[in-house]
């Protein structure tokens, strides 16, 4: 298999959203991915085709994930074939929490970036990056951070009700959450969920047929539910 050369496809770059960060609390950190003109890269669920991005981090001692947010992909149709993704700039935010060590001021965090870039074929890429957090008596924002924090779904914090009948999903919607017909459930595992059937509204239930070939389905399913210009990230119980 080919590699594209690091900045064949895509652009990558990382940014923080404090410079300085108060000893034991947490800041955000973006990785950000550029496709080239007329390529795209994939989502956490690239859908029928493709491969998602994935950031491998390298952690200093006591400095943790815990959490992670991707911002909202595109729906990408080719010849039937129904991928998420993204053709313009975008990013990925991971939620950093530092140790509460005032003797610990600098840390130097690394990942490794690797990517599938499409066009008309599709190519690997891979590149490493790294970020310096300083920690101090105080929080220091960065105020650039704001202009890339966005695109981002609205978290439903109460978890959704669901059923498997008839080789489909049905998920009982909640009070406040009022979709329309063009409402489409997206979960960020691949291999659960047909792409490009039909979902719909039935008795204040979003109906989600299954791949046919899916994968096994965890108790908790986390999912986007995408409805026209409005994105929710759900929490799905079975």
């Amino acid at each position: 298999m080919f590699m594209a050369n690091n900045n064949e496809t895509a652009e990558i770059s990382v940014h923080s959203m404090h410079h300085t960060v108060a000893s034991g609390e947490s800041t955000w950190i973006a990785i950000g991915i550029e496709p080239k003109k007329g390529w795209h890269t994939y989502w956490a669920n690239p859908g029928d085709a493709g491969l998602a991005t994935t950031v491998e981090w390298n952690l200093p001692k006591g400095v943790s994930i815990t959490d992670t947010i991707w911002q909202i992909p595109e729906i990408i149709e080719t010849d039937g074939i129904v991928s998420y993704g993204f053709h313009g700039k975008h990013y990925i935010f991971y939620k950093i929490s530092i140790p509460d060590n005032p003797e610990i001021q600098n840390f130097e965090i690394p990942a490794t970036v690797k990517w599938l870039a499409c066009k008309e074929k599709c190519l690997p890429g891979k590149d490493s990056v790294k970020i310096h957090l300083f920690s101090g008596t105080q929080s220091e924002i960065n105020k650039n951070f704001s202009d890339i924090f966005g695109n981002i779904p609205t978290r439903i914090n109460k978890p959704l009700q669901a059923s498997i009948e008839e080789n489909c999903i049905r998920i009982k919607l909640s009070d406040d959450l009022n979709l329309s017909e063009k409402a489409r459930f997206i979960p960020y595992l691949e291999g659960i969920t047909d792409n490009s059937a039909i979902q719909y509204i039935q008795e204040r239930s979003l109906v989600v047929p299954l791949d046919a070939f899916h994968t096994e389905i965890p108790k908790k399913l986390k999912a986007l539910i995408l409805d026209n210009e409005k994105a929710y990230e759900v929490l799905v119980i079975f």
